[in-house]
C-alpha cells in the first residue's frame, strides 16, 4: 500500500478591519435609494401589487366555492 503525500501552502490573511465609523439602518438605505431611480420603483411597486393580486384571486374565489357548497348542503352560509 502507498501513502499519498499533499503538501499545500497555508496562507495566514489578516483579520478583517472594523470599520471606525458606523452608520445606521437608516442611513444605508437611504443611501442605496438616493441611487435607486424613484420610476423603477413605482413600476416595480405597481407589478408587484398585480402579481400578489392575481395570485389572491384564486383563494377568494375558492372560498366563495366553499360557501356555496355549505349553503348546498345546508348549513348557514359563513359570511352572510
Amino acid at each position: 500500500m502507498s501513502v499519498i503525500t499533499v503538501k499545500r501552502t497555508v496562507i495566514r490573511r489578516t483579520p478583517n478591519k472594523i470599520s471606525t465609523t458606523r452608520r445606521s439602518f437608516r442611513e444605508l438605505t437611504w443611501s442605496y435609494f438616493a441611487s435607486e431611480k424613484s420610476w423603477e420603483f413605482a413600476i416595480e411597486a405597481l407589478f408587484f401589487a398585480i402579481i400578489v393580486a392575481v395570485s389572491a384571486w384564486p383563494i377568494f374565489v375558492a372560498a366563495d366555492a366553499l360557501n356555496e357548497f355549505s349553503s348546498a348542503l345546508g348549513a348557514e352560509p359563513i359570511s352572510e
